[in-house]
């Protein structure tokens, strides 16, 4: 049936009865058919009702709440059938196949940028631990290689050489923290924004790629507000992660965790990544961020045009902290 001839007849049933609910009582009235519906959830999980009695029961109060839905829907001057393209807009956005296919079709912010203002589009990096004096942990991140070759040109004239292979990457990093939890590796979180988004102002700065020929996007995109704008966002996705499994599954990254991403980073390049990149950035981000603390170091391959970061073990230095735990990784 069309979800417009639906909402019509309900309407028009609703009128010869005579029901005329305002918003608030409708508002009630669609709780509580939702209601029914997980009261008969619950009764099919314990095994209370059989086989047929479970589908009539649900079938019933699913039947329920789409009156209401249509109902309210009606009530306030919505068009379900314009709410239910929104809706499959909102599960494409999210939940779209990630494919090779789809990869294609995604914006490579600096593409039209002289070449050493480009990202490289194929990058390993280094992660090093090691005991400091007051025995926290340090690491120190080292660029080893860049595809193509570290370029060179106009930028490399006016002294803003981009960053070489065998240069350190930023700072020593500690956990900055009171209890140890791995914050020292949360590069990987910038590293997944850079390899599976293509955006990320902090390492665009670190690697000495800043778009300096628009004097425009130097300042908003590749400035001071956006790369604090990543470093805050990180430094909540890290906290939120804590109850989220780590983010180590991508299922883990859940709609209002994408919202999250979006108003953060409101009125900048990125905000034309969909959803689902989103996702995948931060899942394979922390999934590489969990995958150095268990192994106390390694190496992260940044493969911008795959869209993917992976990790790869290298003798460790040190064993990981005995402090972190660590979970399976999966999809």
């Amino acid at each position: 049936m069309d979800l417009q001839d639906y909402q019509r007849r309900t309407e028009q049933v609703r009128a010869q009865a005579g029901e005329t609910s305002p918003v608030p009582v409708q508002g009630c009235q669609l709780t509580a058919a939702a209601g029914t519906v997980a009261t008969a959830v619950l009764h099919g999980q314990h095994g209370l009702l059989t086989d047929g009695g479970y589908r009539d029961a649900l079938r019933a109060g699913l039947a329920d709440l789409l009156h209401r839905t249509a109902s309210l829907a009606t009530t306030a001057g919505l068009d379900l059938s314009e709410i239910a393209t929104t809706s499959l807009a909102t599960l494409d956005d999210l939940d779209a196949a990630c494919t090779q296919v789809a990869y294609t079709v995604l914006p490579a912010f600096d593409a039209d940028y002289p070449e050493a203002e480009q990202l490289p589009r194929r990058l390993t990096i280094r992660f090093d631990e090691e005991i400091g004096p007051s025995g926290r942990r340090i690491v120190t991140a080292t660029l080893t290689s860049t595809q193509p070759a570290t370029a060179g040109g106009s930028a490399a004239r006016t002294g803003a050489q981009p960053l070489q292979p065998g240069d350190r990457l930023g700072d020593p990093l500690t956990d900055n923290a009171h209890r140890p939890d791995g914050y020292r590796f949360h590069d990987a979180i910038h590293f997944g924004f850079l390899a599976v988004l293509g955006w990320s102002p902090n390492l665009r700065a670190l690697l000495r790629r800043k778009r300096k020929s628009d004097p425009m996007v130097d300042e908003c995109e590749d400035g001071a507000r956006a790369i604090f704008t990543e470093e805050g966002l990180a430094a909540i996705l890290a906290r939120l992660a804590e109850t989220r499994i780590g983010f180590r599954r991508y299922h883990a990254v859940t709609s209002d965790i994408v919202d999250l991403a979006r108003a953060a980073t409101a009125g900048l390049e990125v905000a034309r990544a969909p959803g689902w990149l989103w996702r995948q950035a931060i899942w394979q981000g922390f999934r590489a961020m969990d995958q150095l603390v268990m192994h106390g170091g390694g190496l992260l391959i940044a493969d911008l045009d795959a869209r993917e970061l992976t990790f790869q073990a290298v003798d460790a230095v040190h064993e990981p902290h005995p402090d972190i735990q660590s979970s399976p990784i999966a999809a």
